[in-house]
This record gives C-alpha cells, structure tokens and sequence, in this order.
C-alpha cells in the first residue's frame, strides 16, 4: 500500500520555506535533472533542515510536481471563428510543453503517480485543465460541422501529444509543420478515432 501523502495537520507551512524550497528545486532540476537531484540538496540548496523538507515533501517526486504547478502555463485557445486556426494553435500548445526543458521530468512524475495517485494530484490536474482547454475547440469544431460529432476527443489528444512527446524525447526528431498541418487536414477530413457505438463493450485492457 502506497503511504499517504497527505500534508501533516497543524501548524500551516511557511510560504518563505515553500518559496525557498521550490526555488532550490527549480535550480537544481536545471542543474542536474530530476535523476541527479535529491532531497539532502534540495534542503541544503534552500536552507531548510531535512526535518522540515520531509514535513511537508514526502520525497523528491512531492516536490517536482509542486515546482511544475508553480510553472504551469494553462491557456486558453481563443475562438477564432475558424476551427483550422484554431487547432493549429492547439499544435503550438503543445509543441510549446513537449519542447520543455522539464518533458521528462513530466515523463518521470507520470511514472510515480502509478504508485502514489495522491502525492501528484496537483500536477495531474494541470494537464486535465489543458485538456479541457482543447475539448473546447473541439466542441466548437463539433458545432460548426468541421469535426465529426462522435469523434474521440481523449484519443485523438493522447495520439497528437504522443506523436509530439516521442519525437521529443525518444528519437528524437524535428516536427515540421506541413507535418502539423497534414495532421489538422485529417482531423477535418473526418479521420479521426470515433467514440464506441452504443452498446458496445469497453476498450482493451491496459498492458
């Protein structure tokens, strides 16, 4: 069982310590990367003692997740009145936070989620809210009759951020925009993965 990663009741934190703490954290992940970082140097980069760290951060992922919510940029995709626009700029959205310098930093708190779901729900709910930033274009898409009313927009959003992130981080190689481009066209062609007839069974269990 995973252990539990909720604040200790009490005396509130300190906002100085959280600033410094993140702060340290912010450096040392530009420094040395999640990998390289620990706590001993996060508490020694910031000035805290580790008692105080580990009060209020259980580990290391506690504290990059909490530094990733302080960067989080969330934004809006403006209507536009034209839905190719505006998935292009969706693109732009996202090439913008897979060429982060924090992508597999992101990669790695994933990971630990699976074991700890709690410690890295702030983070998580950032890319919900981007999400639901695109599921809006797209609804509007819906609406003018330029994407099909049944598409799946969950898949279609993990198969563009997929495309970007092993790009990215795998191969790793350029994303030209006819690439981009090509990729709109076929959404608003209608090849995009439609949502389960009715009736019909759920997905594929996960591997």
């Amino acid at each position: 069982m995973a252990k539990s990663t909720r604040r200790p009741v009490g005396r509130p934190r300190s906002e100085d310590v959280r600033d410094r703490v993140i702060g340290a954290a912010d450096e040392l992940l530009a420094e040395i990367g999640y990998l390289g970082m620990t706590m001993d140097e996060i508490a020694v980069r910031a000035k805290v003692s580790k008692k105080t760290l580990y009060r209020w951060w259980p580990h290391k992922a506690a504290v990059t997740a909490e530094v990733l919510v302080a960067r989080a940029d969330v934004r809006a995709v403006p209507d536009l009145g034209d839905t190719r626009a505006e998935l292009l700029v969706v693109f732009d959205h996202i090439d913008e936070f897979t060429r982060a310098r924090d992508t597999f930093t992101r990669l790695c708190l994933t990971e630990a989620a699976v074991d700890e779901s709690g410690v890295l729900r702030s983070f998580l709910d950032v890319v919900l809210r981007r999400r639901d930033q695109v599921r809006a274009v797209m609804q509007r898409g819906i609406a003018r009759g330029d994407l099909p009313a049944d598409m799946d927009a969950d898949a279609l959003l993990d198969l563009w951020n997929g495309f970007f992130v092993y790009r990215r981080s795998f191969r790793p190689a350029p994303v030209h925009d006819d690439t981009v481009r090509q990729l709109v066209d076929l959404a608003l062609a209608g090849q995009v993965p439609r949502l389960p007839a009715e009736g019909r069974t759920g997905g594929r269990p996960a591997d």
